[in-house]
């Protein structure tokens, strides 16, 4: 039996990420794949059961740091300003797997990713504004605005990680949304 080698393993693991960031996993080629990692197709399936798992293995590392945020944000220790620069640091090492996660994950189990962030935003930003309102004696008449400032930001996230490629431009950018966004949001709501 031959042994399963770490570096055809890794050449068919780049071929697929940049295929499923191209082609997104319903569209994507196990055969396109194959050729571009200089493999026969049937060495692909004995590395990977089958595209899902494939792309599993590309997109899981990235998605647990976000459940793992998640679990942070339950135990009430993080703002969503923390949180967002939880994502910044996430997107150092899994940019290209989040966006795939986002924008090519039609037919998986992640198809629902983003609005997973939303609805976390969402509660982050509830949580953390909504007292702060509260005790200026500000009612929010109709809460359904939070979810409207965690779609739009999130958006606007996603917007700027698929343009820039350079980390600095990233992380000013995100920075500068962050600022319009939340910068004395309290204030906006009097």
């Amino acid at each position: 039996m031959q042994y399963l080698k770490d570096e055809v393993r890794n050449r068919i693991l780049a071929e697929a990420m940049k295929e499923f960031q191209n082609r997104g996993f319903l569209n994507a080629s196990m055969r396109a794949i194959a050729d571009n990692a200089g493999v026969a197709i049937g060495n692909v399936y004995r590395y990977f059961k089958n595209k899902e798992d494939l792309f599993n293995e590309i997109v899981e590392p990235a998605y647990r740091c976000f459940l793992g945020m998640e679990k942070l944000h339950k135990q009430e220790l993080y703002s969503f300003k923390e949180i967002v620069y939880y994502i910044m640091e996430v997107m150092k090492e899994y940019k290209i797997q989040l966006l795939i996660m986002v924008d090519k994950s039609k037919g998986t189990k992640y198809a629902s990713f983003k609005a997973e962030i939303t609805k976390l935003a969402e509660k982050a930003i509830r949580d953390g504004l909504l007292p702060e309102l509260q005790k200026k004696g500000i009612e929010v008449k109709d809460p359904f605005i939070f979810c409207v400032i965690a779609s739009t930001f999130i958006e606007g996230l996603f917007m700027i990680l698929r343009k820039y490629e350079e980390e600095a431009a990233t992380r000013y950018l995100i920075h500068r949304l962050m600022i319009l966004f939340f910068d004395d949001l309290d204030k906006r709501f009097e």
